[in-house]
């Protein structure tokens, strides 16, 4: 299955010193998910962000114009999941990237956080983000 071995080479490259990042979980395009970091723990995906982020790894790239259905259903699912067990609201948040303050919680791209979220340019200008969070309520209120 080739998501299978994304995810694998993904866990692979978190593993390795030289990459200093890591994340939650990460998603590929066919629906599969694979856990690095422990919730409890922290990831190093959003630089200044990193204690205040449950992250998850996309795969695919920040120039793609459409994301599978079955990568979308997966990761609103860990959102959904997510809300639901530490209570934050299934919405866009709101963060200052100049001070680094948190003005609203929820959800929020890599490329929302600017420099002090470590200059991301994920998942990119295509991504729908409406679509996720209608998909993470839809799974929130579903149990």
């Amino acid at each position: 299955m080739p998501g299978v071995s994304d995810l694998r080479n993904l866990g692979d490259w978190f593993d390795n010193p030289a990459a200093q990042c890591s994340a939650h979980v990460g998603v590929d395009a066919e629906g599969h998910s694979a856990m690095y970091v422990r919730d409890s723990r922290k990831a190093w995906h959003v630089a200044k962000f990193n204690s205040n982020a449950l992250g998850i790894e996309m795969i695919g790239r920040a120039a793609q114009t459409f994301w599978p259905d079955k990568q979308m259903r997966k990761t609103a699912r860990y959102v959904a999941y997510w809300s639901k067990r530490y209570g934050y609201p299934v919405r866009k948040a709101k963060v200052n990237t100049r001070s680094g303050a948190i003005l609203r919680s929820g959800v929020i791209r890599h490329s929302e956080l600017g420099e002090l979220g470590g200059n991301h340019d994920d998942p990119g200008t295509s991504f729908k983000m409406t679509r996720l969070l209608w998909l993470a309520r839809f799974y929130r209120a579903k149990g």
